[in-house]
């Protein structure tokens, strides 16, 4: 079971509060965990997610999550962007369209279970597709609005003898998923030349959940914040690295 706890500790990327108990609290977290791991991966699965539209005039964009996603979490990752339409091209008022869309895979979970002798097998990877639209208020603030489709797939198997165990119960294997449809609805500021600053709501068609997300970015990186608060880890700061052309 120790070891157990240690793998589910190593996917911890950081902790808010050393007033607390820590073993009690670890304890409870990793109740939360395995209860539903799906749920808890899900959350670091958003954080890659580029779910912001393309700058002006740019056509095509990629990202990769550098923290909490790569580093320590071990998801490799891509996502793109590709605008369909610029703004008012078509005719005046129409939106900017983007379709966005990326892969993961946590490889660092498939390193640790063949270093293990508890765990047999770990695979947790997923994807997401959606669409943005994006219209200017003013020459500076810009509104957007979308969808995406968001899944991930969750396995984890643990060895004979080593099975742990939650309230009486012995875990012997999960396999499962966790996906839903999110509307999003944003604004995005232009502070200086290719220097924004956004803040976005998703709501969760199929859960009823509100996740939310305050970012920042340039021409290479993004530095944000998302929230979750019915997610085991509430704040998630996150930092992408980008290019758009």
């Amino acid at each position: 079971m120790k070891k157990i706890i240690l793998f589910l500790f190593l996917c911890l990327p950081y902790n808010f509060s050393f007033a607390i108990d820590w073993e009690s609290k670890g304890m409870e977290m990793v109740g939360e965990i395995v209860a539903n791991p799906a749920a808890f991966f899900y959350d670091f699965q958003q954080d890659l997610e580029a779910t912001s539209p393309l700058p002006p005039g740019k056509t095509f964009g990629i990202q990769t999550g550098l923290f909490p996603s790569l580093l320590p979490m071990g998801y490799a990752n891509g996502s793109a962007k590709l605008s369909l339409h610029k703004e008012g091209r078509w005719a005046p008022g129409v939106p900017q369209i983007d379709i966005i869309g990326g892969y993961q895979n946590m490889v660092l979970a498939q390193v640790a279970a063949n270093q293990s002798d508890d765990i047999t097998d770990a695979k947790f990877n997923g994807h997401y597709y959606g669409f943005l639209l994006a219209s200017s208020v003013t020459p500076k603030i810009r509104t957007f609005y979308g969808y995406k489709h968001s899944r991930l797939n969750a396995k984890l198997s643990f060895a004979a003898g080593s099975e742990p165990e939650l309230l009486g119960v012995k875990i012997n294997s999960f396999d499962t998923g966790f996906e839903d449809d999110f509307l999003i609805v944003g604004i995005e500021t232009l502070k200086k030349t290719n220097k924004y600053w956004s803040l976005q709501l998703n709501y969760g068609l199929n859960e009823n959940v509100i996740t939310s997300k305050v970012s920042w970015y340039g021409k290479w990186f993004e530095v944000g914040l998302n929230i979750y608060p019915e997610g085991v880890l509430v704040f998630h700061p996150v930092w992408n690295f980008h290019l758009n052309f």
